[in-house]
C-alpha cells in the first residue's frame, strides 16, 4: 500500500479509534466528574487552579479556550479538545509503526496496543488536559529518539512542552543521559568512540534550567489564589508502597492489580529492547525508569492518567520487538 492511502487508513482508524476511547471515557467517568476534571482546566486560565503547581500547565487549558465559541461551553469544548488530541496520538502511534516496523500491520499493532494501553489505565475520577498532550509530546519525543533526529528537534519539541507538563524536563534529561551513555558504551565495549557530546548536554542542561525558571515565572504571574496552596510535591512513598501491597493481596472492582501488572511490563519490555540496542535506547529507558520512581515517591500510585504518558514508550517497544528486522544500529 503507498504511503499515502495508508496515511489515510491510519487517519480514519485513528478518529474511530479517539471516538470509541471517547465513548469509553464517557462510560466510566460519570457526568459530575468529568466537568469536574474540565472545571480544574478551566481554573488555569483564570488564575485559579486546584494545585498552586498546575498553574503553570497552560498549553491544554488555553487551547480548549479558544474552542468555546458559538454553542460550545468549556466542557463541550473539553470534550472537542480531548477527541482531537486522542485522534493524533493515535494517528502518530499508526505512523511510528509504519515508518520503524516497515508495514501496514505494525502500524496496525502500533494503533491496537495504544488503544488496548489507553483502555487499561483508564480509571476515574482524575483525567486533565494535559494528560492528553502528553501522549503526543511522548510519542514525538520516542520517533525523534528511534529516527537519530537532530538537536533542534528535541529543543523545539521541549519548547513547546514545557508550557504543558514539567514532564517536558524528561527530553531535556535525556539529552543529558543520551551522549554519556554512548560514550561509555563505546568506551566498555572498545567500539569506535566518537568523542562526548557536550554540546547536547549543555543543551539539555539549559532546557532544564530555562524550564524550571518558565514554570516558576508562569505560577508566580498568572496565578491569583489556588484550592490547594502547597508550594512543593508531597512525599506519597509511604502510602504508595501500601496500595502496591493491597493491589497484589487483595481483589476488588477496580482491578488495581492492573497498575503493578502495566508498570512491570513497561520495565520488561524496556529492558528486552535495550538489550537489543543498548547505545540508541539506554538513556530512554533510564529516563522512563526516572519518571516511573518519580510517579512512585510523589505521585498517587493509583491516579492511572500519569501513566499516559508511558504508552508510547509501549507502543515503541512493541513495535521494535516485533519487528523481525535488525535494528539499525546507529551512532550519533
Amino acid at each position: 500500500m503507498s504511503n499515502i492511502k495508508s496515511n489515510i487508513l491510519g487517519a480514519i482508524l485513528a478518529f474511530f479509534s479517539s471516538i470509541a476511547l471517547c465513548g469509553l471515557v464517557a462510560f466510566i467517568f460519570d457526568s459530575a466528574n468529568y466537568a469536574r476534571d474540565a472545571e480544574n482546566s478551566l481554573g488555569v486560565t483564570t488564575g485559579h487552579p486546584n494545585w498552586k503547581m498546575w498553574q503553570s500547565r497552560v498549553l491544554g487549558p488555553y487551547f480548549i479556550k479558544a474552542l468555546t465559541f458559538g454553542s460550545l461551553d468549556y466542557v463541550k469544548a473539553h470534550i472537542l479538545f480531548q477527541i482531537i488530541t486522542v485522534a493524533i496520538a493515535a494517528f502518530l502511534c499508526w505512523r511510528l509503526g509504519k515508518k520503524h516496523g516497515g508495514s501496514d500491520q505494525s502500524a496496525l499493532l502500533a494503533l491496537t496496543i495504544f488503544v488496548m494501553c489507553f483502555a487499561l489505565v483508564l480509571r476515574p475520577p482524575w483525567l486533565y488536559s494535559w494528560d492528553f498532550i502528553d501522549i503526543i509530546v511522548f510519542i514525538l519525543f520516542i520517533d525523534f529518539v528511534m529516527s537519530g533526529k537532530s538537536l533542534p528537534w528535541f529543543i523545539g519539541l521541549f519548547a513547546i512542552a514545557i508550557w504543558n507538563r514539567e514532564s517536558a524536563l524528561l527530553i531535556a534529561l535525556w539529552l543529558i543521559l543520551d551522549p554519556l551513555v554512548r560514550f561509555f558504551y563505546q568506551r566498555r565495549y572498545k567500539l569506535h568512540s566518537n568523542p562526548l557530546d557536550w554540546q547536547r548536554m549543555l543543551a539539555g542542561a539549559i532546557c532544564i534550567a530555562t524550564g524550571l525558571v518558565t514554570v516558576e515565572l508562569l505560577n508566580r504571574n498568572l496565578l491569583v489564589e489556588a484550592y490547594v496552596s502547597e508550594d512543593s510535591y508531597r512525599i506519597l512513598l509511604p502510602q504508595n508502597i501500601d496500595d502496591l501491597k493491597s493491589s497484589l493481596t487483595h481483589f476488588n472492582r477496580y482491578f488495581d492489580i492492573v497498575v503493578p501488572a502495566f508498570l512491570a511490563t513497561v520495565i520488561a519490555l524496556g529492558a528486552c529492547v535495550v538489550r537489543r540496542d543498548p547505545q540508541r535506547y539506554l538513556a530512554l529507558y533510564l529516563v522512563m525508569l526516572s519518571y516511573m520512581a518519580l510517579l512512585f515517591v510523589l505521585g498517587v500510585l493509583m491516579e492511572t492518567r500519569v501513566y499516559l504518558a508511558l504508552i508510547p514508550f509501549v507502543v515503541m517497544a512493541v513495535v521494535l520487538l516485533s519487528h523481525s528486522g535488525d535494528i539499525e544500529k546507529t551512532s550519533l
